[in-house]
């Protein structure tokens, strides 16, 4: 386990994964631990799919490629390339086995900083190919504890949303869950959103963000304590807590 800090903020990144692993603030553990019965995982990366393929399956250049939900980059090992004592990255490279079920060369590089309490994450994809252009998607799947603090209920936390305005949601269809892009509806997040369990009854809610900075805040009821995510650029946010598993848990994803 890789361990970066500073004087606030004490953060531990697996290199299985490179996924996140402990998010400790004064003491206070703010990362989902992981749990078999709900939701094994903590902060998996999403490469080089975000979401669910129809069959699991795709084709590219008249063969036929198996891929499982969100992509393999969450069950591979990377390799650390620079570490300070705030600051990691590591890197996945394309190998036999990511080839079999994505035939493209590529780099994914993460770098995790820590600087005055805040977590700052950064991917990077490149294409060592000169003569194949390289179709991905990426994107993050934190899941916090929530609520915070164990003298909460999770029906009393609530989600922010800055800008706060009404957005497109994109509804996910069954059996997939597969994107239902014909028939765009909307949420309204220009009020605070309460928590209730059963919001996530057929999965995510996902923010169209039309590439715009993004801030969502998990918080408690009078907004006091909470967790930031901010993101930059971002098509697409998702929220979502497992169900009917009704968890302590809630991704942000980016």
């Amino acid at each position: 386990m890789i361990t970066i800090q500073d004087t606030n903020l004490i953060v531990k990144i697996d290199p299985l994964g490179a996924q996140l692993h402990s998010l400790v603030h004064a003491g206070q553990e703010y990362l989902w631990q992981g749990d078999p019965s709900s939701w094994k995982r903590q902060a998996p990366i999403l490469f080089p799919f975000v979401g669910r393929l129809k069959d699991d399956q795709y084709e590219y250049r008249g063969m036929t490629y198996h891929q499982t939900q969100h992509g393999f980059a969450r069950d591979e090992m990377f390799e650390v390339v620079n570490q300070r004592a705030n600051q990691v990255t590591l890197i996945l490279k394309d190998n036999n086995r990511t080839r079999a079920a994505y035939p493209f060369t590529f780099e994914l590089v993460v770098t995790y900083q820590v600087t005055n309490g805040k977590l700052s994450v950064t991917y990077q994809v490149t294409n060592p190919s000169d003569d194949q252009q390289l179709i991905y998607a990426i994107g993050a799947h934190p899941g916090f504890n929530v609520p915070l603090t164990d003298q909460e209920r999770f029906e009393e936390m609530r989600v922010t949303v800055n800008p706060a305005k009404v957005y497109s949601q994109i509804k996910l269809i069954a059996p997939g869950p597969l994107n239902d892009l014909e028939h765009p509806q909307t949420i309204d997040f220009r009020s605070p959103l309460q928590l209730r369990h059963d919001l996530f009854n057929q999965d995510a809610l996902i923010l169209d963000a039309k590439e715009q900075p993004v801030t969502v805040t998990i918080s408690d009821a009078d907004g006091q304590h909470g967790v930031h995510v901010i993101t930059d650029n971002n098509k697409l946010i998702g929220i979502w807590s497992p169900f009917p598993a009704k968890a302590n848990l809630l991704c942000i994803e980016p």
